[in-house]
């Protein structure tokens, strides 16, 4: 089964046949992907149902002048002992000639499968540890193979062996990567070298580039038109170019604009390249300034990771290989572009963000599929405006086109946005009237407290719809049951500790205080009134206690006495306190069972309030307070409130008190898991300490209650502000640094703090 995971991952190489020309040179493009929604970029796909070998279905496409064909990978014996490769020719209505096979053994492998004209494929196939090499070592073994469209073999080639492969290799790891046909020629990627033979399997030379800039490091792509491009991952981004077919050097080496590490390249028509990532797939002639969009998945309404294996028919069509995101099936693809004045007219909603996580993508694309009025389209920043060298391009950008009154119609932030700003500003829509006027929602079926931590003056303007919570535990018997507590109450608890105890594992100083200003950061700042108090005694408690942990940790630390001891120091007591991140009730249970042996308390970071714990958003959701499309935005937004979102959370707790109740009730019952028949099988939770396992008793009925109740009382929300935890780094390190004493500092924070708040109030 190991080896059938290797075979699947080299068997996804495909390489583009050469077909077809044009030219886009004159085209113009806005970064890394065109603005909005357009009707220009919606494509259809068509996945037929192409039956093989015992109703299985054929999975990729290999195209040569007019001649196609469908392949795929056929496991046979009860266990999948062996593979065969299965394909037959495709016509151009779809259907499929007669079906060949070219077995390949328990432990072998085919990659690299392309064709010609005259109906013969290629391959490289595998036989995976069938040798030793000099040193004794199991070597790979590598075929070059050529079979006729009926399966026949042509020739097979040993590649190990051959006299020119071993001396380029001698010194390397030998491995065989990717072929690829240029012209009248075969190209085999050979440890780091390009071998060329001819279609009888003759080597005719290799194609090494020169010394400034050798084809090692880069990958070939033939072109449609001929000619042979390279694409190339660098520290700076990607970098495309052409390559002198004779001597391998490489001209017009010019970067991608925009961030470009996500791209995969293959062969254009109309463009030199065709460059697909997670949003789509986009057009680029090498040497221009701009990619162009050609597909947009969500705008063509595909809840797609990525197309992989694109092979181009024309200009407006090609095949691809695709994952379904709602179902993971993965599935053969014929795409088409559909006419611009063939799309149906709807209102558009647009969605900002910087990053859209898989699930909103693939609810998106189910809002747009079923919705006959509206339509969701993605505005993602760091893609549209973020660079290889500038990561935060994309929230600059998005920040700017708020302050100046761009607003989307919904927004997902994060916590490099000034949210306490933009909702004193007034940008954003109060959603509890949308709530309380929805027929099938109630405000009260939600948790008080994460509606209320999200509120400003009873009005809901940020949709929260699960949630985590970030704390410090510490066993219940050394800091008692309830919730909180301050510098003082630490330092007389490490006080009363044998001497090496530590309070945290191995922390420095800058984590401590990150995680003070993020957890507790509510003690010195209240962003409602706008006032600091960073002058207070509260402040300068604060950094004598910071001053206790060091600057860095020692590496020396982490021998392998720490290790083989690590899982038991919060047992035995050699470490106090974790810092611990609440998502769900079994998890808590590991913890305080498991890792601590015993009740704990989520005791949170010390602080003057003594409230040091806080609630993380997992999701915020905002509506423009201008939309002209409110309506249709809060049709979307519904749905992370409905029975049918909140009860599929399994990471964090959901916002509804009922699945919230589920989640704790399950944590009561031993685990369950559904064996070969389809049963319903309990089973049970282990934790190993120190490489003894420790069985794991599910919650009590108590337990889970408390565990709940802790869940309300939580009020304060995290905020890691980036801005102002750099402003406190800035001016304590004088203070650590011995140059300045705590007092003097904490007036200086005070001060820039202030200002700080006064200018994004």
């Amino acid at each position: 089964m190991k080896r059938k995971g290797i075979v699947l991952g080299v068997v996804m190489s495909l390489l583009l046949a050469l077909c077809g020309c044009g030219s886009g040179k004159n085209k113009e493009g806005i970064g890394s992907q065109q603005a909005a929604s357009s009707k220009d970029y919606v494509y259809k796909v068509e996945s037929p149902d192409i039956k093989g070998w015992a109703d299985g279905t054929y999975s990729n496409v290999l195209k040569a002048g007019d001649v196609m064909y469908v392949y795929g990978y056929n496991w046979n014996g009860d266990n999948g002992e062996s593979m065969e490769i299965c394909f037959a020719a495709l016509g151009s209505d779809g259907s499929t000639g007669q079906e060949h096979r070219i077995a390949l053994g328990e432990d072998g492998g085919l990659n690299s499968i392309l064709c010609d004209e005259q109906g013969f494929l290629y391959g490289i196939k595998v036989l995976y540890g069938r040798d030793s090499n000099e040193d004794g070592e199991f070597q790979d073994q590598y075929y070059f193979i050529k079979v006729s469209d009926q399966g026949e073999e042509i020739f097979s080639i040993f590649l190990n062996e051959l006299p020119e492969v071993k001396e380029a290799s001698s010194d390397s790891w030998f491995y065989v990567g990717n072929m690829m046909s240029f012209g009248d020629s075969l190209i085999i990627r050979i440890v780091d070298q390009y071998f060329l033979f001819d279609r009888d399997g003759n080597f005719q030379r290799i194609l090494k580039g020169d010394e400034e800039k050798p084809l090692s490091n880069v990958n070939l792509v033939p072109l449609s038109d001929g000619k042979l491009a390279c694409f190339s991952y660098e520290e700076d981004g990607c970098y495309t170019g052409f390559v002198d077919p004779d001597t391998g050097s490489i001209s017009e080496f010019t970067k991608l604009p925009g961030y470009s590490y996500d791209f995969t390249a293959y062969a254009g028509i109309g463009y030199d390249l065709y460059l697909v990532n997670s949003y789509g797939v986009f057009g680029y002639d090498i040497g221009a300034e701009n990619v162009i969009q050609l597909m947009n998945y969500v705008d063509s309404d595909l809840g797609v990771y990525e197309i992989y294996n694109l092979l181009p028919i024309n200009e407006k069509e090609f095949w691809g290989t695709f994952a379904d995101m709602e179902t993971s099936q993965t599935s053969l693809g014929h795409f088409t572009k559909v006419d611009p004045k063939d799309v149906k007219e709807r209102e558009t909603i647009v969605l900002a963000c910087t990053g859209v996580n898989w699930d909103i993508r693939t609810d998106i694309v189910k809002f747009n599929k079923s919705n006959e009025k509206y339509r969701i389209s993605i505005q993602d920043y760091s893609s549209l405006y973020g660079s290889d060298t500038d990561y935060k391009a994309g929230i600059n950008r998005l920040n700017a086109d708020i302050v100046s009154g761009k607003v989307p119609d919904i927004l997902i932030l994060n916590n490099e946005m000034p949210i306490s700003s933009y909702v004193s500003k007034g940008l954003f829509e109060d959603l509890k009237p949308y709530i309380e006027k929805d027929p099938e929602l109630k405000i009260e079926d939600y948790m008080p407290n994460i509606i209320e931590a999200f509120s400003v003056n009873g009005k809901l303007y940020q949709l929260v719809p699960y949630f985590t919570i970030s704390t410090i535990l510490a066993k219940t018997s050394d800091v008692g049951p309830e919730r909180g507590w301050t510098i003082q109450d630490v330092n007389d608890l490490m006080a009363s500790k044998p001497e090496g105890t530590q309070f945290l594992s191995y922390a420095d100083r800058n984590t401590m205080l990150i995680q003070c200003m993020s957890l507790a950061g509510s003690q010195f700042i209240d962003w409602s009134s706008g006032k600091c108090n960073f002058d207070s005694d509260g402040f300068t408690e604060l950094l004598e206690f910071l001053k206790q942990f060091p600057e860095e940790v020692d590496d020396a630390m982490y021998d392998d006495e720490y290790w083989q001891n690590y899982d038991s120091m919060w047992r035995d007591g050699r470490v106090v306190a974790q810092i611990y991140s609440a998502s769900n009730f079994r998890d808590f249970n590991y913890v305080s069972k498991g890792t601590f042996g015993e009740s704990v308390t989520m005791i949170g970071f010390p602080s003057s309030n003594e409230d040091g714990s806080a609630i993380i958003a997992n999701l915020q959701m905002v509506m423009s307070a201008k939309s002209a499309h409110k309506e249709g935005a809060w049709e979307f937004l519904r749905y992370y409130l409905s029975d049918g979102y909140q009860k599929e959370i399994q990471y964090g707790f959901p916002l509804s008190v009922k699945y919230i109740d589920a989640m704790a009730d399950k944590a009561t019952r031993r685990p369950t898991y559904e064996d070969e028949e389809g049963n319903e099988v309990e089973t049970d939770d282990y934790i190993y300490i120190d490489g003894m396992e420790v069985k794991l008793e599910p919650m009590s009925l108590a337990e889970a209650g408390r565990f709940k109740e802790d869940l309300y009382s939580f009020t304060q929300v995290y905020n890691y502000d980036e801005n102002l935890i750099q402003i406190v780094q800035e001016e304590t390190a004088a203070f650590f640094g011995g140059q300045k004493n705590a007092k003097d500092v904490a007036n200086i924070v005070q001060s820039r703090a202030q200002i700080y708040v006064n200018e994004n109030r």
